[in-house]
């Protein structure tokens, strides 16, 4: 899909080109351009982490287990 944008337009030496008096129907000094738009980037799918590893579990009770549990680490 593109869109249609204003810009200035130049001239040869790439200075901006100025309006031609004895033309009012036409503005010279603005060129009409075609842009492609970009698609959005598809968005990743969420890297699940692997349950932890019974050794370092720490101990039940304790202020690290209960922030695991709150994390979605560990379950109950």
């Amino acid at each position: 899909m593109a869109t249609t944008t204003r810009k200035r337009a130049r001239n040869e030496t790439g200075k901006f080109r100025g309006d031609d008096p004895s033309t009012p129907d036409i503005n010279e000094a603005w060129e009409e351009t075609t842009v492609a738009t970009k698609k959005a980037p598809a968005k990743k799918a969420a890297v699940k982490k692997a349950p932890a590893k019974k050794a370092d579990m720490p101990s039940p009770g304790s202020a690290a287990y209960k922030a695991m549990i709150l994390r979605g680490e560990i379950k109950e």
